[in-house]
Parts: structure tokens; C-alpha cells; sequence
């Protein structure tokens, strides 16, 4: 009986995808960055039993990822909003989301945004649905793939200009090591298990460092950061709220409204949100809406900015802050 990536594989051939076989979320054969169909049809058929099955991003498939490493579907509403709408979206064998976009020479970002679970996948490559994962299959919540010819460019990347640019370069020797621990300090709070976190080490390891440390180190530092996340002493990459003493002092004695609110607004957004101010706050912060409206209008004079504003087609303004910084732990 043939396997997913057996019966998969002509289909994504069809669409200009070489695509090869997976083992444990790893290509389970060399050269898989650069095969084309041939190969990728004679692959299907020594590994015809296999479940799962990937390709490679970037020029050979015409492909880039915005991979949404979380399940939050807030977070994936965010980066739809930031990076503009797209036909297909894919939900992971973990339950996080991929959305698809037509390659425009992007290269690999890992966390471009600090404080967003978000990576530009533009080379590398990914597990394509319906591929076996770890708990579920990988599956098409959104469009299929006869969405493939009609993906729009990937947007909003301008004002991660400079993050992306120093995010693609490799992490030189003598710096691997802490690089590498705090990448996985910020992403293991989105793991299930330590295998899960392992995996993400692996993968930041051999994409991003300019010579990849050995496995052995690899695990000892998974390890350690997997350690802080269990006795609750992982703070990395959270959100909260933070006000310099003088700012705070000024709002509290002149502005108590703007204080709460901002404060409520900065706990549940993070610095690179797009977010609602919409009247129904009101009602979480116990105010009437005149009140809520007058705090607002005051707040957008200082901290926010609106990026759309309120309509019957598509509901209440959107904002974002004024200062990045604005809400960073």
C-alpha cells in the first residue's frame, strides 16, 4: 500500500513542487534542497510507504513561510493583518500555522520580530500537509493547493528591515553557544516536550550558525533552557508591562485613565501588534464608553497610532504603537 508522500507527490509535482520524503520532521534522504522532479518522482517511489513529506523553499518550489510558531490564532490574525492576506494556511503537526506566499527573494529570518514566535522562511525547507506529525496531520485550514499560482507577495517586511538584515547572518564561533541558549529560552514556552524544543534547537543550529556546534552540545543546551521553563523560571520573550518611574509618576498624578488603559493595552499586546481600542472595553474596565472614548482620544495623541479606522465593512479601527518599545517586558 503507498504511503502519504507516494500519493502526494504527483499532485505537488503538478504545481512545480519537488518534494521528498520526512522522517521525525527531518528529510530522510541528502540533496534535498536542490532535487527536481525526476528525482523528486523516483523518491516517491523508493519511499513509497512514507507519511510524511516535504519541500524546499524559496527558488525550487516558488514558496515562502511566514511560520506561525504558536497556536494562538490571535498571533496568526496579527501576522495576516501585518504581512497581508493569503489563500493558503497550513496547520502544523503541533498545531501551530504556516501561511504561504509567493517567493520574492526572501532568505531565512529566524525571529525578525524579538517578542513575535514568528520566522520568514524564504530557503530552509518545511513538512507540507498532509504529512504525518507529531500529534496531528499537517493539514490545509485555508485554501489548497490549487491556491498555488494565485499566493501574493509577502508584505510589511519594510519595517523589519534592519532585523532581517542581521538575522540572516550567521552566528560566528564564540557566540553559537549563548546564541543558541536563548533562542531556545524564547521558544521553548511554545513546546509541548522536550523532544519538541530539540527539534527547534536542531533546526536554529544547523540553518543559523556559521559552523554548527556539535549535537552533543546542542542537547546539553536545549536541556538547560527546557530546565528554566520547568521550575517556572523562564521569562524570555513574555509580555508585560513596563513604565520608566517618570513616566508612570506623570501619568498616575495627571492621567489616571490613560495609565489603566495603557497598562491593559501593553499586558495583552506586544510591542509589533496590531490591536483594537474598541467600545466594548469598556465594559472589562468597569467604565462607561464616553469615558473609554476620552482616554483613547488621549492616548492616540501620545503611545498609539491608528492604522485604519472604524467602518461598517470592516469594523472597529485597528492601532499600533507609536514606539515599538512601548510594552517590552
Amino acid at each position: 500500500m503507498s504511503g502519504t508522500f507516494a500519493e502526494w507527490q504527483p499532485r505537488y509535482a503538478e504545481r512545480g513542487i519537488p518534494t521528498f520524503p520526512v522522517k521525525n520532521k527531518r528529510p530522510a534522504v541528502r540533496g534535498y534542497l536542490k532535487l527536481g522532479p525526476v528525482r523528486s518522482r523516483d523518491l516517491a517511489r523508493r519511499f513509497s510507504a512514507h507519511e510524511a513529506f516535504g519541500f524546499a523553499l524559496g527558488e525550487p518550489s516558488k514558496i515562502t513561510v511566514l511560520d506561525v510558531d504558536t497556536p494562538d490564532e490571535r498571533v496568526l490574525a496579527d501576522a495576516l493583518l501585518s504581512h497581508g492576506q493569503t489563500p493558503i494556511v497550513v496547520r502544523s503537526g503541533s498545531g501551530n500555522y504556516q501561511a504561504w506566499y509567493r517567493h520574492n527573494g526572501e532568505r531565512r529570518h529566524v525571529r525578525p520580530w524579538q517578542d513575535y514566535p514568528i520566522d520568514i522562511l524564504g530557503r530552509g525547507y518545511v513538512v507540507a500537509p498532509p504529512s504525518a506529525g507529531t500529534r496531528n496531520c499537517y493539514a490545509f485550514i485555508q485554501g489548497s493547493l490549487d491556491d498555488v499560482a494565485a499566493l501574493p507577495v509577502l508584505g510589511g517586511l519594510d519595517a523589519a528591515a534592519g532585523l532581517t538584515a542581521r538575522s540572516d547572518r550567521a552566528i560566528c564561533e564564540g557566540r553559537r553557544n549563548e546564541g543558541l541558549w536563548r533562542h531556545c529560552m524564547r521558544q521553548a514556552r511554545y513546546c509541548d516536550s522536550f523532544d519538541d524544543l530539540l527539534d527547534v534547537a536542531r533546526t536554529f543550529n544547523e540553518h543559523s550558525c556559521a559552523r554548527p556546534l556539535e549535537d552533543e552540545e546542542v542537547i546539553k543546551i536545549a536541556r538547560s533552557a527546557w530546565g528554566y521553563t520547568e521550575r517556572g523560571e523562564n521569562w524570555f520573550g513574555t509580555r508585560g508591562v513596563w513604565f520608566s518611574a517618570d513616566e508612570a509618576n506623570s501619568l498616575i498624578r495627571t492621567d489616571q485613565d490613560c495609565y489603566l488603559l495603557l497598562s491593559f493595552l501593553q499586558a495583552n499586546n506586544g510591542p509589533n501588534s496590531c490591536f483594537m481600542i474598541a467600545n466594548g472595553l469598556a465594559k472589562v474596565l468597569g467604565w462607561g464608553e464616553k469615558r473609554l472614548a476620552a482616554a483613547r482620544r488621549r492616548l492616540h495623541k501620545s503611545h498609539v497610532q491608528r492604522l485604519r479606522g472604524p467602518s461598517s465593512q470592516t469594523g472597529a479601527a485597528i492601532y499600533t504603537w507609536r514606539n515599538t518599545k512601548t510594552g517590552q517586558i
